[in-house]
């Protein structure tokens, strides 16, 4: 992970216009920025999801005197050189951060060795999953369940993941589909959206017995946490539409662990 570090870092400071800070990003193609007071300390961060989710809310006008301050996130996250590993699984599966600022003791711009993020880290598991899928022999695919109400959300998961080399499994019947994957353990991928509040508390009550990974996908914020509460289980995730690659990623590793602890103990007995 450490050869992943980024070591070109760009600084910008609390009282900057955010519309410089934007067009700095666009120009330097990165994705954040960190922000540094007058101690020359990190005190805050602009990422896109910052600009996404605050900035593009602001009119027209306002954005060229937005200061950076509004809108940074604080405090810093950083992860440690020392314990990299432990620190950006804590910051990325508990606090949902994607950008990982890289220190080898302080948060003084001197101590500051690069960003770690989400996209580096997809980019790496999918270049060694291509080494590993060229070394082995031709390997039959694993299912995976897919249940979504709309056929152009199936048509576009059943590409996505038999390009990550999974057999989907997919259909109108999501009665039948959460059978078969409690049945088997198959991993499921279920897409909520459109679907009544209802029919989705009767699901989760069936999931229960899912011995397997499955994935929640809602389009609606509200109900991403309450969901979380209810599938806390290390198996069972919650994400919020549209579904970001890289946590995606991170998710199907998850379940690529869990078959193979699954296996290590059919062998065991």
């Amino acid at each position: 992970m450490k050869d992943l570090i980024r070591r070109r870092l760009v600084y910008v400071e609390a009282d900057q216009a955010m519309i410089d800070v934007v067009r700095t990003m666009r120009d330097e193609n990165i994705s954040s920025v960190l922000v540094l007071n007058k101690e020359r300390l990190v005190s805050g961060i602009v990422t896109e999801r910052d600009i996404v989710q605050k900035f593009t809310l602001i009119e027209g006008q306002s954005k060229m005197s937005a200061k950076v301050a509004a809108f940074m996130t604080r405090p810093v996250q950083c992860a440690r050189l020392s314990h990299l590993d432990e620190d950006v699984r804590e910051l990325f599966f508990q606090k949902r951060l994607r950008h990982f600022p890289v220190t080898v003791d302080s948060l003084h711009e001197n101590d500051i060795l690069g960003m770690l993020t989400v996209t580096d880290m997809s980019g790496a598991y999918l270049r060694s999953s291509k080494l590993r899928m060229q070394e082995k022999d031709k390997k039959q695919n694993e299912p995976l369940v897919v249940i979504a109400r709309e056929e152009k959300s199936r048509t576009h998961y059943k590409a996505l993941f038999e390009a990550l080399r999974y057999l989907p499994i997919a259909g109108l019947d999501k009665s039948k589909l959460i059978k078969q994957a409690v049945d088997y353990a198959y991993p499921l991928v279920f897409d909520i959206h459109g679907i009544p509040f209802d029919e989705i508390k009767q699901d989760i009550v069936r999931l229960k017995e899912h011995k397997g990974v499955f994935i929640i996908l809602s389009s609606q914020a509200s109900l991403v946490e309450p969901l979380r509460k209810v599938l806390n289980q290390d198996q069972q995730f919650v994400a919020l539409k549209p579904l970001d690659i890289s946590y995606l990623l991170s998710l199907l590793a998850s379940i690529q662990k869990a078959e193979s602890k699954d296996k290590t103990r059919s062998e065991a007995s």
